[in-house]
């Protein structure tokens, strides 16, 4: 005797990808001196490191020749961090100490 054996079908589900839409949201700005450097001050780790900017200024001809020559960089705000304009860390530190009013030891 033939023994029969039932078999599932296997199971199709259309599954539909979405985008995530990303929306900036501008915080401010802030003017380096000369010889100043943009440092991420991270609060909760208690690290210091140098600011990454959101990829190359484009400076069009067009755009220049109707006298707008602004180029802006742009940094993308990470969670727990506190953006400073200085010299070098030591003095970002005494910028955070004196203007926030907080003070972080480095590890």
């Amino acid at each position: 005797m033939k023994e029969i054996q039932k078999t599932e079908k296997d199971k199709i589900e259309i599954v539909k990808q979405t985008s995530i839409e990303k929306q900036t949201v501008f915080l401010g700005t802030s003017r380096l001196k000369k010889g100043h450097t943009m440092f991420e001050v991270n609060y909760k780790e208690h690290t210091i490191v140098e600011a990454k900017f959101d990829g190359i200024p484009v400076l069009k001809f067009e755009d220049a020749k109707n006298g707008n020559v602004s180029c802006s960089n742009k940094i993308t705000k990470k969670p727990d961090c506190i953006y400073v304009g200085a010299l070098n860390k030591a003095n970002a530190l005494k910028i955070l100490k004196r203007e926030v009013g907080l003070e972080i030891n480095l590890k």
